[in-house]
């Protein structure tokens, strides 16, 4: 998160475009500090971050707040909805821009248009006795590339997934499954419209005019999984211009955990959620909304109701001094 907010505060002063951060933090911890004491912030006219606390008391009105401590999108949207900029990037905490996505920022945006970028995984060394910069951690060699046209390694592809090894030829019922899901996604390829949903929480940018026609990201209280691709297609349907931005403007992951987030090397994640009863938009039933979304009647047909991002709560708002 500091080299979050430390590439950000960078990039706004060297460009000298000013952005303002918002930071949600969704049921903190008693336990742990504060944000606005944890991180170090370098504040000046040019970035200017805001951090709105929703507390657990808030989060425990949600069901299944036991079993998920964060309602990701439910949080998001409570950020775009109290943002005060033209235009919202709706982003993660282990996320940088590259210096050319930036400068593309800074020439101007449309209005009624979405723009997407690739996702570009690194590897950085975050546990040492010095934290990298964010110039050297976009400097890595990139691990995977999440692109409009699928997954690519620059590297090489690592070994088979699990999911890959189970499908032995003796396993007749899961090859069958896995047959039926594949003739699926390829009907799907033809039906729907080819958007960049691939990694598309980690930047979705828009105008606030077109949030709130949204009404932002659907708030089911469940992980998040599928949930960022759903405003696509809203938009899409809606006539928004969908614009992918190429390389070298991307955005930069720093890899983190395995089973902590999806990665598609692994079925952790999947395994965790299903041991904890924890629900998530299905493959099968996200494609099923997109196919609705699309075929159907123009607009942007808001899952939500007019108070999304929890528009009647008043939530504690501090402004990090440098």
């Amino acid at each position: 998160m500091q080299l979050f907010v430390d590439g950000l505060a960078d990039q706004a002063e060297r460009f000298d475009f000013p952005v303002e951060l918002i930071l949600v933090e969704w049921n903190p911890p008693a336990e742990r500090p504060a944000l606005v004491e944890a991180l170090r912030w370098h504040v000046t006219d040019n970035f200017r971050p805001r951090v709105i606390t929703v507390p657990p008391e808030v989060h425990h009105t949600f069901p299944h707040a036991d079993r998920l401590p964060l309602f990701q999108m439910i949080g998001k949207n409570a950020g775009i909805r109290r943002s005060q900029a033209p235009y919202v990037l709706a982003t993660n905490i282990d996320i940088l821009l590259s210096d050319e996505l930036f400068e593309f920022l800074k020439a101007g945006l449309k209005p009624n248009a979405l723009y997407r970028v690739d996702r570009h995984d690194v590897v950085a060394e975050l546990g040492g006795p010095r934290l990298p910069s964010p110039a050297e951690c976009r400097a890595l060699p990139v691990l995977r590339q999440h692109r409009l046209d699928g997954m690519h390694y620059p590297q090489g592809r690592p070994p088979a997934t699990r999911r890959e090894q189970r499908l032995e030829p003796l396993a007749v019922k899961p090859a069958i499954n896995e047959l039926s899901r594949l003739t699926l996604a390829a009907w799907d390829r033809v039906r729907l419209p080819k958007l960049h949903t691939l990694a598309c929480g980690d930047f979705t940018l828009t105008s606030r005019e077109v949030w709130s026609a949204l009404h932002g990201y659907p708030e089911w209280p469940e992980y998040s999984w599928h949930l960022d691709g759903v405003p696509l297609y809203q938009a899409f349907a809606a006539g928004v211009e969908m614009i992918n931005l190429p390389p070298p403007m991307v955005a930069f992951h720093l890899e983190h955990g395995e089973g902590s987030g999806w990665t598609p090397e692994s079925e952790r994640l999947f395994d965790r959620l299903d041991a904890a009863g924890i629900p998530y938009l299905g493959t099968r039933e996200y494609r099923k909304m997109a196919r609705k979304l699309v075929h159907g009647p123009r607009g942007f047909h808001p899952v939500n109701g007019d108070d999304w991002g929890l528009a009647a709560m008043d939530f504690a708002e501090q402004h990090p001094r440098g």
